[in-house]
């Protein structure tokens, strides 16, 4: 193998992933979030709606936020009842943090949200780009799914 083709595709996918954020996945300014939450709130948000529950330290982890700045995020979000502060049963000083039907309610709105602002800026191409970008998009996934996720 090619060592220059894994440097070329790691510096494309590395620069991906701003423009990603840039032109596609933050589409909706702050003033637009549901009941005045931070995209940081949202993000915490969506990763447990994914997993359903987390400990603190996992949260903390998975979205690269030290745990001091988890509490006033996972705060606000207790206090608007989105996610419920649980105690572990097998270990007192774990706590743990699950979504709420709440917050079920509003990821999926938020998530409706930036879908229908994606594809307002989708519409802007032309049905040639749409279609080579929907292509490529379904080969880039199922390539992805063969990546082994074990660490290196």
């Amino acid at each position: 193998m090619d060592p220059n083709i894994l440097e070329n595709i790691s510096a494309s996918l590395l620069g991906l992933f701003p423009l990603l954020k840039k032109k596609i996945f933050y589409p909706v300014p702050a003033s637009e979030l549901p009941m005045h939450l931070s995209h940081s709130n949202i993000q915490v948000l969506v990763v447990l709606h994914e997993v359903r529950i987390s400990s603190v330290s996992e949260l903390s982890k998975q979205l690269n936020v030290s745990r001091p700045n988890m509490t006033p995020l996972l705060d606000k979000l207790v206090e608007l009842e989105l996610v419920d502060r649980k105690s572990c049963d097998s270990d007192r000083r774990v706590v743990n943090v699950e979504i709420t039907p709440k917050g079920d309610t509003v990821c999926r709105e938020m998530r409706d949200m930036v879908a229908d602002k994606i594809e307002q800026k989708l519409a802007t191409l032309n049905p040639k780009d749409l279609t080579e970008l929907e292509t490529t998009l379904c080969k880039l996934k199922g390539i992805l799914l063969k990546i082994d996720n074990h660490p290196v």
